[in-house]
């Protein structure tokens, strides 16, 4: 019976460290210390290179900045949704010069671009608050921002 309850033992102890491998190998660490580590874990996913991160997290900061766009599009015209299209037009701007830095091998400048991308989506909800208007994107702007924290984050990693 003792026999029975070591090899239990065995079995779960094995079964915890390959939980706890197969946790690390996703973000390989670059996650540790994200701002938002869902959102890191989602745009570094099994990569362990900080660069690859980085240029993960501008195309798929680009990509979902373009859905967004379209969403607005599709609400009621107002000044405010006007301002956040033409502030996500921005925004894809700053991620494709951040991915450019990245080119030119200067990840700091594509940090400063990351934090500029944030910015234009933060401009986006003050629209909206500043006219005592409900943004109705405004979770569409909340991930945006998320996203573009965790690259700059990124960014900094890429030395």
């Amino acid at each position: 019976m003792v026999f029975k309850d070591y090899t239990f033992f065995s079995y779960v102890f094995l079964a915890i460290a390959i939980i706890l491998l197969t946790g690390h190998a996703n973000g390989a660490g670059l996650c540790d210390n994200s701002p938002n580590k869902e959102v890191c874990y989602s745009i570094v996913y099994t990569r362990t290179n900080p660069h690859d991160a980085v240029v993960a997290a501008c195309h798929k900061l680009v990509s979902e900045t373009k859905v967004a766009r379209k969403v607005a599009q599709s609400q009621p015209t107002s000044t405010e949704i006007y301002d956040c299209i033409s502030n996500f037009d921005g925004s894809i701007g700053f991620a494709k010069a951040a991915l450019k830095s990245l080119d030119d091998g200067q990840p700091l400048s594509s940090n400063a671009y990351l934090i500029a991308a944030r910015a234009n989506y933060k401009l986006c909800d003050e629209g909206f608050q500043n006219s005592g208007k409900t943004n109705p994107i405004a979770k569409s702007t909340k991930h945006l921002q998320d996203m573009a924290t965790v690259g700059a984050y990124l960014a900094t990693l890429n030395k």
